[in-house]
C-alpha cells in the first residue's frame, strides 16, 4: 500500500458510503433518524465516560458519533491500529537525513513550532566544524567568522545545520507532517495519534527556555509516551550557579525532575555547556550529574561534555566528572577548542598549554601568531 493513501483510506472506514447517499426530501424524517441515531443511551453513556478515549455528551443528552461502530476501531486491534498510524509518519525527505524521524521543538512568537532535524551523518563527529576551520586557516580560502558562528552556536555543533534553516529562509515542505489531519479525523483516534507521534519520533530541544517549559511549565498528558529523546542545553553561567551554591532551587534541577517522571524512555542524549566564558568551558560536572544517575533509560543514555582540561577556578563544587566512577550513561567529551573570536571580526588560532606547580596543574591559552595573555574567566569574580 502507498504511504501517500494510507491517510485517505484510514478515513474511508469512518465514511463508508458518503459518496453515493442520496438525499431525502423529507427533511422532518431525516431529521428524526439523525436525532435517532446521535441519541446516547443510558448503558453507552456510562461506556462513554468510563473509557478515557471517548468524548462527553452535550447538555442535551445528544452526543457526537464516538465510533462506537466504526470498523477501523471494532475489526482492527490496537497493535493493528499503531503499525497504520505508524506507516502515516513515514515521509518522502526521512531517508536523506541522518535521523528520519526527529523533530526539533521549541517555542517561538508565542507558539509551539516542530521542524525537521537535517543532520547528516559526518555531523556526529564534534570536531567536524574545526576540521574545516582548520583546512581554511591552512589554504587561507573561505570565511572564518561564519565557521566560527556556528562553532559557538548554543544549538552545539550537531545541529547548525538545523538552526541556519530556521533563522533563514527555508524549503518549508521538508517539515511537512500529517499529524494536525490524523489528530482531526475523529475525536476517539486523537488519543492514540498522540501517542504514535510520541513513541514513533525523537524529540530534539535546543534552547533550556522551550525544553523548561514543554517538560515543566506546561507538561502534556502524553509526555509518558516519549521514547527518544535529545536535548543540548547550552546555559549562561547563572543557571549552574545553584550547583555551585548548593541550592535546592534550580530551573535545571526542575527540568532532571520532569525527566525522571518519564518511565520509558529507550534514548536519551543530553549535552551540557556553557556559552557565556568564551572559550573557556567548564561546568560543575559532579553536582549537575547526581540527578541524572536516578534517571531510568532503557538503552542508550549519553552525557556530553566540555573537554576535561585543568581549567583552574577559585569557586568551589567546579570538579569534573571523575571518569572511574560507575554511572549507568556514556560520557562523550568534546575535543578542546582552538579557534575562537577573542577581538571581534578576527577569528584566532590557539592552543591549550599546560603549567604544573606543586601537585596543582592548570591550563591557559597560547594564541598562535600574537603573544597576548587572554584572561580565565573563572579567576574572576562571579558574584
Amino acid at each position: 500500500m502507498a504511504v501517500g493513501n494510507v491517510k485517505s483510506r484510514v478515513r474511508s472506514f469512518f465514511r463508508p458510503g458518503l459518496a453515493k447517499r442520496r438525499r431525502s426530501s423529507n427533511t422532518s424524517s431525516e431529521y428524526e433518524n439523525k436525532r435517532i441515531k446521535n441519541e446516547v443511551t443510558p448503558q453507552s453513556r456510562d461506556q462513554a465516560v468510563n473509557d478515557a478515549t471517548v468524548g462527553a455528551v452535550d447538555a442535551d443528552g445528544a452526543g457526537l458519533d464516538m465510533q462506537l461502530t466504526s470498523p477501523f476501531f471494532r475489526n482492527l486491534p490496537i497493535e493493528i491500529r499503531r503499525m497504520i498510524y505508524n506507516l502515516v509518519w513515514a515521509g518522502p525527505n526521512d531517508h536523506k537525513y541522518h535521523a528520519g524521524r526527529s523533530r526539533h521543538i521549541h517555542f517561538q512568537n508565542g507558539h509551539w513550532t516542530n521542524t525537521r532535524c537535517v543532520m547528516y551523518e559526518e555531523d556526529e563527529d564534534p570536531d567536524l566544524l574545526q576540521k574545516n576551520m582548520d583546512s581554511i586557516h591552512t589554504s587561507g580560502k573561505g570565511d572564518l567568522v561564519m565557521w566560527q558562528r556556528r562553532l559557538s552556536s548554543t544549538w552545539g555543533t550537531r545541529h547548525w545545520r538545523c538552526e541556519e534553516r530556521i533563522e533563514h529562509e527555508r524549503r518549508k515542505s521538508v517539515d511537512h507532517t500529517d499529524f494536525m489531519s490524523m489528530m482531526l479525523v475523529c475525536k476517539r483516534m486523537f488519543p492514540e495519534v498522540l501517542e504514535s507521534i510520541f513513541e514513533s519520533h525523537q524529540f530534539l530541544f535546543n534552547d533550556f527556555f522551550s525544553a523548561h517549559r514543554f517538560f515543566v511549565y506546561s507538561p502534556s498528558l502524553y509526555i509518558s509516551h516519549m521514547r527518544h529523546l535529545d536535548l543540548s542545553l547550552n546555559l549562561p553561567f547563572h543557571e549552574y550557579a545553584p550547583f555551585v551554591m548548593g541550592s535546592s532551587k534550580s530551573r535545571v534541577r526542575e527540568l532532571w525532575e520532569a525527566l525522571g517522571r518519564i518511565s520509558c524512555l529507550h534514548t536519551l542524549r543530553i549535552s551540557l555547556d556553557i556559552y557565556d566564558r568564551g572559550a573557556w568551558r567548564k561546568i560543575p560536572e559532579q553536582r549537575i550529574v547526581e540527578q541524572l544517575k536516578d534517571l531510568k533509560v532503557l538503552r542508550n543514555f549519553t552525557l556530553e561534555l566540555p573537554p576535561s582540561l585543568p581549567i583552574k577556578a577559585h569557586i568551589p563544587n567546579m570538579e569534573n566528572l571523575d571518569a572511574q566512577d560507575e554511572a549507568p550513561f556514556t560520557v562523550v567529551r568534546r575535543p578542546p577548542l582552538r579557534y575562537w573570536q577573542f577581538t571581534p571580526g578576527q577569528v584566532e588560532r590557539f592552543t591549550w598549554d599546560t603549567h604544573t606547580k606543586g601537585q596543582q596543574t592548570h591550563c591557559f591559552i597560547t594564541l598562535a601568531r600574537e603573544a597576548r595573555n587572554v584572561p580565565n574567566p573563572y579567576l574572576l569574580d562571579f558574584f
